[in-house]
């Protein structure tokens, strides 16, 4: 079995994998979301938007004999390609990913809940003169782990 840092990151990609029209988002996303950054991986092949999760910080908050709490910060990572009106596509694509992972049912691991938090999204250009625009999204999640079998 995985770390639980791990499984709660596995939740949250499955999450954003379900962004599209079909299930009443306003994107399709073509491609899964990846675990990195995908400009990591970009060539001429890449279908645009696409999503990334990156590992940015893991901490120990808090620790007792019988739990520990600890935190993980990662970043969603998400380019669109630069066209008329992408600046609308940009905040319809941040929309679906609050949508999806602030639902009203909580992750939960052995009865625990995961918070989750979003820090500021920020939207700026790659680099000027490129074809793509970027989300730029931090999320901490808080989780315990039960320090018995």
């Amino acid at each position: 079995m995985s770390a639980k840092a791990t499984q709660v990151v596995d939740v949250l990609i499955a999450r954003l994998n379900e962004i599209s029209t079909e299930k009443g988002f306003f994107t399709d996303v073509p491609g899964d979301v990846m675990d990195d950054d995908p400009a990591l991986y970009f060539d001429e092949h890449t279908a645009l938007p696409c999503i990334g999760i990156r590992n940015l910080t893991d901490r120990l908050a808090t620790q007792s004999r019988g739990a520990t709490n600890q935190t993980r910060t990662v970043e969603i990572v998400a380019y669109l390609e630069r066209s008329p009106g992408v600046r609308g596509r940009q905040d319809e694509l941040l929309q679906d990913i609050y949508r999806t992972l602030f639902r009203p049912e909580s992750i939960k691991f052995n009865g625990l809940a995961v918070e989750i938090e979003a820090g500021e999204a920020q939207l700026d250009d790659v680099e000027l003169g490129t074809k793509i625009i970027p989300i730029y999204l931090p999320i901490t999640l808080t989780y315990n782990t039960l320090n018995w079998r």
